[in-house]
């Protein structure tokens, strides 16, 4: 750990237990119950409504994001922090006791809530409380508790199902629930918070619905609700009157820069390319390759890939989060590094020759490239955010990366279900099953949104060059203690 880490910790330490706490704890909770899903459908019915519950947090966090944001530039910190614990505990509560799978929908949609909440007071916390200096850092470090999640969690979830029963992984939040509220408590005890600039300006509320709509019609396009046919034009008319109402409202969602929808945007691309690829990466390493790669005495099936792929992609996601976090740079050339690793990592994935081992190192090579854009890109929509309006600002960059993953997620979907036969994907659902067909399939979705995602690239041309710049700022005392290049996501989506 670097003197700047050091001094990060030492001066703000419940801060940072509080912030990085939230950020495990929300995304853990997800990957914990996704796991169990299946099991507790099993249990108590409803096998045909886990797309549903899945659908239901993740809109609700898409709806949630921008009003946690606004709500804390509005609030401050420690009442939207006490607001997601509340949630969090309620949802837990309810899915622990629920009694069908309805119910457990309704928990996981008071869940998304209160994610919305949980996953955008850190970045606000950082953003008021972490002087500029080692902001970065901060967003480095909240970037990489994505990735120890997702090391434990989906384990975590596993086991708890397999011992004491799938309704512990809603129970075992609880105590972590009060931990992070109490380290919340103790680090926001006498701090104060200047009104906003627009405090007498009601809250957005129509600019998050439409953009939940938006996500919501891409999932339904990815869980084969309707046609596609149907639906794509369908997403295009929530998405024409948000940005008609973007641009007519006194409180708008994003901040109307060229430098901060530039961001955005990148942010948007990104997360098409990336949680696009992923959409049909697991099924093409267990359906498509059937001897997998082999290795020395050893060799790496279908299944165990999956695994090995996300290991590595979350173990570039934290090591590009931390290292961008190290390095005296500008964010817009971080953002244009990580970028172009995301959109060059992605095309990789749809290279014809190199077998399994060739979309599994692609898709590394874009969790790098997310990783070292994350914490830039918070930093780059701060600096044209301005004072009260820092919540809304950081909310900005998983809000659209958030929509990315839908987009990317139904440009997949239509094109998968474009290349193969029905007969052809109904016999890949089968366990055991081998249909080559599905790699060529699956190639064609990484083409697709690497094409798409292209915008992302386009855009950190707009990107101012001093944005974010560290040190530009508040001084900081303890600076010059440090050395030079030490003086500098956060948030994967929503998995």
């Amino acid at each position: 750990m670097t003197l700047s880490y050091a001094a990060l910790f030492r001066n703000h330490g419940a801060l940072m237990v509080a912030a990085l706490g939230a950020t495990f704890l929300g995304s853990l909770d997800a990957l914990m119950v996704t796991t169990a899903l299946p099991t507790a459908a099993q249990d108590i019915g409803g096998v045909g409504l886990i797309a549903v519950t899945v659908g239901a947090y993740t809109v609700a966090v898409a709806m949630t994001f921008p009003v946690a944001g606004a709500v804390i530039d509005r609030e401050g910190v420690a009442w939207s922090f006490a607001l997601a614990c509340t949630l969090f505990a309620v949802a837990n509560v309810i899915g622990g006791l629920a009694p069908s799978m309805p119910v457990v929908a309704l928990s996981r949609l008071i869940l998304g809530a209160g994610a919305g909440f949980m996953f955008a007071v850190p970045l606000g916390l950082f953003a008021v409380s972490i002087p500029a200096a080692l902001r970065p850092r901060a967003f480095g470090i909240n970037a990489a508790m994505w990735g120890v999640s997702a090391l434990v969690g989906p384990l975590l979830g596993a086991v708890l199902t397999a011992t004491v029963g799938w309704r512990w992984v809603f129970w075992i939040n609880l105590p972590m629930i009060a931990t992070v509220a109490w380290a919340g408590a103790m680090s926001l005890r006498g701090r104060s918070r200047p009104a906003p600039a627009d405090a007498g300006q009601p809250l957005n509320l129509i600019g998050p619905v439409l953009l939940g709509a938006i996500v919501a019609v891409l999932l339904a396009v990815t869980r084969h609700w309707l046609p596609a046919a149907f639906l794509v034009p369908l997403a295009i008319v929530p998405a024409a009157l948000f940005v008609w109402y973007e641009r007519r409202t006194a409180a708008p969602v994003f901040t109307h820069t060229a430098n901060s929808i530039a961001a955005n945007v990148a942010a948007f691309g990104a997360g098409v390319a990336f949680l696009g690829a992923e959409t049909y990466l697991p099924l093409q390493l267990q359906v498509g390759f059937v001897h997998g790669i082999d290795l020395p005495g050893y060799t790496l099936t279908g299944v165990r890939l999956v695994g090995v792929s996300l290991l590595l992609c979350t173990l570039g996601w934290t090591a590009g989060s931390m290292g961008a976090a190290r390095v005296n740079s500008r964010p817009r050339n971080q953002i244009f590094l990580g970028t172009a690793l995301t959109f060059a990592g992605t095309a990789l994935m749809a290279i014809p020759d190199g077998g399994a081992s060739v979309p599994v190192l692609g898709y590394a090579i874009s969790g790098v490239g997310m990783g070292i854009a994350s914490p830039a890109l918070f930093a780059a929509v701060l600096a044209d955010g301005g004072e009260g309006r820092e919540g809304r600002s950081t909310s900005s960059i998983p809000l659209t990366r958030q929509v990315g993953s839908g987009t990317g997620a139904a440009v997949a979907g239509i094109v998968f279900a474009a290349t193969l036969s029905a007969h052809q994907i109904r016999a890949a659902e089968h366990a055991g099953a081998y249909v080559p067909a599905v790699v060529h399939a699956a190639r064609l979705t990484y083409l697709a949104v690497t094409a798409v995602s292209a915008v992302a690239v386009i855009a950190c041309l707009w990107l101012r060059r001093d944005a974010g710049t560290p040190g530009q700022a508040e001084p900081l005392p303890e600076v010059a203690e440090f050395p030079t290049a030490d003086a500098e996501h956060a948030v994967r989506g929503t998995g």
